[in-house]
Parts: structure tokens; C-alpha cells; sequence
């Protein structure tokens, strides 16, 4: 029972975060559903409404208004609405400067969270297309276009573009910026195969008739992922549409924004469940070994290592697979001593990160369990960077 139990928490985890992306990565390359890269322009753009969700968001609003007029698609096919409630700040007052450049503001004065807003706004949006986007996202110009033009196709229901990680002080921007890119490396691949599980909350853009009303839970998971369990409408990863944010601004609030999205995740699940149903769902295996596995892998990593230190008896084996893994989370605990105090090599920060990561589902799953959850939309703070466009936040 012990050695079953040492294998088989051993090989979920190596399935979940590398044997997974490597078969979808191959399946991807034989069936070669290419993102088509060069389609004329459309003669005629859909209506589009760019909803932005804003609370609090007084330091970042004007930057994201700003950027938002900046989009390079037709101005008279665009509404901007900002939607808000129960602001203590300036965020709707500075919102509404902009009224005279067609700015539109949604407000009520209750505060009921960016669920009961998004299920009391989108229903009133003009669009045909709803382009979702936080406040602190800022689009690279071309956004905008790159995801509309998926909707050609009938078959796609929603389009989520990239989120990039704008370097800053903050300890958690390599992290972050690391992790992106390998959740886009897997959506990617997914897509060409079928249809990516979930999206970036960032960026998204879904078609209006087919935007689901949201039970009290997070919409970045949720709202897509019902589109496809539901209608079995793709969603479709666009590499190219870039939003850019900054880190959080300190690791204990990114830890804290990892169990709030695991959390909503563990709440979101009762209301997919035909989604990893194998005999109702085209994604089963994708959704389950994308999102639901990634759940039990703390677990996991603590019962191969609790095992394998009762199996020391049963062979030189497993007394290396003991010493390996001692050494992997020495790794990780010399990683976040040093990242304490600023330094970041990464023969000890990926261990670090992977573990800090893993122990932010930990936690998830205990706050879920106990139901120490909120329910309104909790922002995370993130460091403002030094104004410049978004197509000048490059990347180094």
C-alpha cells in the first residue's frame, strides 16, 4: 500500500505539470489546428464593448481609460463602459472626465462584487462581442482586433488573449512572468488541438448571447469554460493579444491571490461537472488534467515524500528517491531565503516557486473546505509602473 501509494503520488505530479503539457504539445503538432496568422481585415468590424470592471481603482483607471482609446479598432464600433459599485475612491469621478470621449459608466452605490456587476452590466452592453479587462491591464493596440476576428468562425464562443508580466522591484515578477508564460505554452496547444481550458482574466472577449449568468463564484474560469461545457463553443488562446500587468506588489499578496483563484476554482467545479464527463464533454481529459489534477498535487507531494521516508527499508531506491526529494525542497527553502533578501538564481527559485505555488493550492483547498471564502471581488495590489503606453512595456 505504501509503495502504491509513494508511485502513484509520484506520477501525478510529473503527469500534471510536465507529462500533460508535453502530450498536448505533441497532439497539438500532429493535428496541426494552426491559429491562422495572416486573414485579411474584415470589411466590416462586429460592435464590440470593452467592459472594465472597476473598484477602487482610482490609481489605475485613468491609465486604463486612456489605453483603451487607444485601441487601434473602429471608434464607432466600440463603446468603453466602466462598471462599478461601491467605490470609496475617486475611480467613477475620474471615469467620468471622459464622458465627452464617449466613456460610458455603469454605478450603483451597494457593493455586491464583480459577479453581481458583471451579471448586472453585461446584459445592458451594446456589443455583439463583451471584451472583458481589468483595470490594471494595459492592451497592446492591436488586442482588440487580434480577438475579434476569431468570432468568424461560428464555432468560437470565446477568445482570451496573453497576459505578460511587466518587470518591476516586486519579488514576484519572475515568478509570475515564468508561470504565464507556461500556462500560455499549454493553451496554446491546446487550442490547436481543440479548445484551451479557461482563460486569462485579463483578456477576454465572448460573445454577448452566449455570456452566462454567474452563480456567486469567480467569472475568469467560469464564464468561459460554461460557454464550452454548455453551447460546446470553442475558446481559443490568441498569443498575440497582449495585456500587460505589473506583479503583485509583494509575494504575500500573490499568495493570497492564489488561494482566492483556487478557491473560486473549488467553487466553480459543482457548476462544470459535464465538463470532465467523459461521455458528455469533448475536453474531459484536457479540463481534468489541466485544472482538477493541478488540485491534488500538494497532496500528492506530501504523500510521496511521507512514504518514500517509510519505504527506506525496501531498497537503495527509495532511499535516492528520499534523498532527491529532500534536496528539491532544500532547494526551495534556500530559494526563499533568497528571495528574501532579493536574489533569485534559478537552480533555487523554480523549486521555490513550484513549491510556493503548490502551497498557495494547499491553502486554497482548507480555506474551501472550512468556507473562510469572500464573496465579493477582492483586487489585488500591484506596483504601479512608470507611465508609458502599453506597447512600450516591453518585456527585456
Amino acid at each position: 500500500m505504501l509503495e502504491f501509494t509513494f508511485w502513484a503520488s509520484l506520477v501525478l505530479v510529473v503527469y500534471v505539470y510536465v507529462g500533460y503539457p508535453v502530450l498536448i504539445h505533441l497532439l497539438a503538432r500532429r493535428k496541426c489546428r494552426k491559429i491562422r496568422q495572416e486573414e485579411p481585415e474584415p470589411t466590416e468590424w462586429p460592435f464590440l464593448t470593452v467592459l472594465i470592471p472597476a473598484h477602487n481603482e482610482e490609481l489605475w483607471i485613468r491609465r486604463k481609460i486612456e489605453n483603451t482609446l487607444e485601441l487601434d479598432y473602429p471608434r464607432d464600433c466600440m463603446q468603453i463602459l466602466i462598471a462599478s459599485d461601491g467605490c470609496t475612491d475617486r475611480t467613477v469621478a475620474i471615469a467620468g472626465e471622459f464622458a465627452a470621449l464617449g466613456v460610458e459608466v455603469n454605478y450603483v452605490p451597494e457593493r455586491n462584487g464583480k459577479t453581481a456587476t458583471l451579471n448586472r452590466v453585461v446584459p445592458t452592453a451594446r456589443g455583439e462581442i463583451v471584451l472583458l479587462t481589468d483595470a490594471n491591464a494595459l492592451l497592446e493596440k492591436n488586442a482588440a482586433k487580434l480577438l475579434v476576428k476569431h468570432f468568424r468562425d461560428p464555432e468560437v464562443g470565446c477568445v482570451t488573449g496573453e497576459r505578460v508580466c511587466i518587470p518591476t522591484e516586486s519579488l514576484a515578477s519572475e515568478g509570475e512572468g515564468l508561470y504565464w508564460r507556461y500556462e500560455a505554452w499549454i493553451k496554446h496547444s491546446e487550442t490547436e488541438v481543440y479548445s484551451c481550458v479557461g482563460s486569462q482574466g485579463q483578456i477576454v472577449a465572448v460573445r454577448k448571447e452566449l455570456f452566462p449568468p454567474i452563480p456567486v463564484i469567480g467569472d475568469d474560469f467560469y464564464v468561459p469554460m460554461k460557454i464550452l461545457v454548455s453551447t460546446g463553443k470553442r475558446i481559443v488562446f490568441e498569443p498575440r493579444a497582449i495585456a500587460r500587468i505589473p506583479a503583485s506588489k509583494t509575494m504575500a499578496l500573490e499568495l493570497e491571490r492564489k488561494i482566492r483563484s483556487h478557491v473560486s476554482l473549488l467553487r466553480d467545479l459543482p457548476f462544470l461537472k459535464e465538463g470532465f464527463n467523459p461521455r458528455k464533454s469533448r475536453i474531459w481529459w484536457m479540463f481534468l488534467s489541466h485544472a482538477v489534477l493541478r488540485l491534488l498535487v500538494p497532496f500528492a507531494m506530501i504523500a510521496a515524500f511521507l512514504s518514500s521516508a517509510f519505504l527506506l527499508k525496501n531498497g537503495v531506491a527509495y532511499r535516492c528517491l528520499l534523498l532527491t526529494q529532500a534536496v528539491f525542497y532544500f532547494a526551495a527553502f534556500a530559494g526563499f531565503l533568497l528571495q528574501q533578501i532579493g536574489a533569485r538564481p534559478k537552480p533555487f527559485y523554480l523549486p521555490f516557486y513550484f513549491c510556493f505555488a503548490n502551497w498557495g493550492v494547499l491553502l486554497g483547498c482548507i480555506r474551501w473546505a472550512r468556507r473562510r471564502h469572500q464573496y465579493a471581488w477582492v483586487r489585488t495590489e500591484r506596483i504601479l509602473p512608470a507611465a508609458r503606453s502599453a506597447e512600450n512595456a516591453r518585456t527585456p
